[in-house]
């Protein structure tokens, strides 16, 4: 908390010097550096979207649901349907008409006395619209 009240006594201190003139701009302009903490104004918040990677799945089921218009993709245990969807679209420039999520357990394992579990994993199978097409075995 000692770091927040430095922080607003630097910004007092730089309202005083100005004698009170345009303080809201003084306060969003102001870098205040303070033993190697430098803050600056917010900048905008980057878009969940962004941060949900979504990569294909390539196995012979997957392989057998593609001719019916479906692709599998993994995706983050933490995304959701609506997240995934906008990834969808924006990665690959299609329409999606339904998002459907598998979420997996890990399993736990041991080996001797050490007691263990794998990862969690999710799974999004994913409807394009009619006439919607990902090429995702080109090269494969």
């Amino acid at each position: 908390m000692g770091i927040f009240n430095r922080i607003k006594k630097i910004g007092h201190t730089a309202d005083a010097k100005d004698g009170g003139k345009d303080a809201a701009e003084n306060k969003a302009d102001v870098t205040v550096e303070n033993e190697g903490l430098v803050l600056q104004p917010q900048k905008t918040a980057r878009k969940r979207v962004d941060v949900v990677a979504v990569a294909p799945r390539i196995s012979e089921k997957s392989a057998v649901l593609t001719s019916s218009g479906k692709y599998v993709f993994d995706v983050p245990v933490t995304a959701n349907k609506v997240e995934v969807r906008k990834a969808i679209e924006a990665l690959y420039g299609v329409k999606v008409q339904d998002v459907n999520t598998v979420r997996g357990i890990g399993k736990a394992v041991s080996r001797g006395r050490i007691a263990g579990r794998r990862n969690r994993w999710k799974k999004a199978i994913v409807t394009l619209k009619k006439g919607q097409k990902i090429d995702l075995f080109v090269g494969v």
